[in-house]
């Protein structure tokens, strides 16, 4: 019926359109730029995938849509002349074509796995693969990975003469000439990992339950799986999820339907560390709920918690939001504890609070910071730059090895905590600078030691290329130590690093010497990878 009375209306007034205007000659991969950029003209909505050198824009109207190519005529981005084209399509002639991309879900019908079976192959799909295999399986592509950015760096577009002898480390047939160490087992291959964010919600027989989607909430997937059975999953963080399943099927508000977002209890993270220390932060959708009740609540959650678990702090974070999730965007709240949980690495002790990042693999995260310290002694007086630091822990664990320890983190938090774990520490060669890293990189010019070494642990999809910039321009680092836990995502920043020396890219470019791989996420996809970078020689520079 309603089908038939969308066509007799369309029919009627004629069909709708999307106004699209497409926008050539854009840089790849950097969409924030473009962003802010375009929003100097008041043009606030785009698509563009990374690797289009263009971008669309859609208008309800062909007024709206002229008026933006107007706006952009003549104009320049990065050195290059955009241009515009203009073109129209029937809406339902465009809907239709994402349509028909949408993931097909399997027939349930057909389905021969165990709902736990199903939850096994999402969140650690390797688990049937023996863990020798596994960590073969990542080394080979760790190696497939250098021989990748290889091939990037030597088919870089207009290299002139001079430019290819900076990258001819890039001629060898394979990565040969850069050593790949072998891959690091993780010491612990289950109950490894640190923190958790679990769901509350209804399990397959529509019962109240907390632990992991059974599926992609894109899919319309909604039942949610005890993670039970879940190798990586820590016994503790398991009867922390049992505990709170307990109190929510007693409780008197019900959990949070994602789809008509009703209910109150949402998302529970944990953080169980090898110490001992349990931090549990449940996450409430208090909108129809009063001050009174709230806070009734919070008094329930105090006395149940208190009884059941020790060396634990319990947060409350109030989020009335659409999004999923633990966010910072929420209201967050201290019941018990000081409101933060300590580890231990290689005899170092660190405060990490709910917000804050530390691996969650604390056997093989020794190991791999173990690997980085020896990456980073040296004969010289030597100053270690900590770049995108968080909570200070490389810099304070790489102190004693180094004459002097510069953080540099954008998140003014994040500094309050490494500046408390330094002091935890008595580590006290070591300054933190709360600042983008590119405004700061000028600190490097009043160093007095003979070497400056850059440790770099962004976040996994990177850092802006300024900060790559910035490196490359600071002609006193030696040598770039790069952690990453997903290398195809930050290999823009890895190819920054080895671009030939260019109006946009100063300073001597950097050649990968070593690499190795950690495993901090067994019967998973996912492995850390550790690059180092040195400084090439500027031919000028006498020896």
């Amino acid at each position: 019926m309603f089908q038939a009375v969308k066509i007799y209306l369309t029919n009627l007034i004629g069909p709708k359109y999307i106004y699209r205007v497409k926008i050539n000659h854009l840089p790849t991969h950097e969409v924030g730029s473009i962003k802010r950029f375009l929003q100097t003209f008041d043009l606030n909505t785009f698509k563009k995938a990374p690797k289009w050198d263009y971008a669309y824009m859609n208008f309800e109207t062909e007024q709206a849509a002229r008026e933006a190519m107007r706006k952009l005529q003549g104009v320049e981005f990065k050195k290059k002349l955009l241009s515009t084209e203009f073109s129209k399509v029937e809406e339902q002639v465009f809907r239709s074509r994402f349509e028909g991309k949408k993931k097909i879900l399997p027939d349930l019908a057909l389905e021969t796995r165990s709902p736990a079976e199903k939850l096994a192959d999402q969140v650690t799909p390797l688990y049937k693969v023996p863990y020798l295999d596994q960590v073969a399986r990542k080394h080979k592509l760790a190696y497939r990975f250098l021989n990748t950015l290889r091939k990037k760096v030597s088919t870089l577009p207009e290299i002139s003469d001079e430019a290819k002898l900076q990258v001819s480390w890039t001629d060898a047939i394979e990565t040969m000439d850069i050593k790949l160490l072998k891959t690091i087992k993780s010491p612990s291959t289950q109950g490894y990992r640190t923190k958790c964010e679990f769901t509350i919600g209804k399990d397959l027989q529509g019962e109240k339950t907390v632990g992991f989607l059974l599926g992609l909430y894109r899919d319309g997937v909604t039942a949610v799986l005890s993670p039970e059975d879940c190798l990586h999953v820590s016994d503790q963080a398991k009867k922390v999820a049992k505990l709170m399943e307990d109190y929510v099927k007693e409780s008197r508000y019900d959990v949070y339907d994602r789809v008509n977002q009703m209910g109150v209890w949402r998302t529970i993270m944990t953080k169980t560390q090898r110490t001992g220390d349990v931090m549990i932060l449940i996450q409430m959708n208090t909108s129809q709920l009063t001050d009174r009740q709230v806070q009734a609540e919070k008094e329930k959650l105090i006395a149940y918690w208190t009884a059941r678990m020790k060396t634990t702090t319990v947060m409350l974070q109030i989020w009335n939001g659409g999004s999923n999730g633990i966010t910072d965007k929420g209201t967050t709240e201290i019941l018990t504890g000081d409101g933060y949980v300590y580890e231990e690495l290689l005899g170092y002790k660190f405060r990490i609070s709910s917000n804050a990042f530390f691996q969650v693999n604390t056997a093989a995260t020794e190991l791999l910071y173990a690997k980085c310290a020896e990456w980073t002694k040296s004969d010289k007086k030597t100053t270690l730059l900590d770049l995108c630091c968080g909570t200070g822990t490389i810099g304070i664990l790489m102190s004693k090895w180094v004459d002097k320890v510069i953080g540099i983190e954008l998140i003014p938090q994040a500094i309050v905590d490494a500046k408390a774990n330094a002091l935890l520490n008595n580590v006290v060669n070591v300054e933190y600078h709360a600042s983008k890293v590119e405004d700061k990189m000028d600190i490097i010019v009043r160093e007095k030691n003979e070497s400056v070494i850059a440790v770099l642990d962004p976040p996994r999809n990177g850092v802006h290329t300024s900060v790559i910039r910035a490196i490359r321009e600071s002609d006193a680092i030696e040598k770039v130590i790069f952690i990453s836990c997903d290398v195809k995502q930050t290999l823009p920043n890895l190819i920054g690093l080895c671009r030939p020396t260019s109006n946009r890219f100063k300073g001597m470019p950097f050649k990968p010497s070593r690499a190795v791989c950690i495993d901090l996420f067994p019967h998973t996809e996912h492995c850390e990878m550790m690059i180092e970078f040195v400084r090439l020689k500027n031919p000028a520079t006498p020896a």
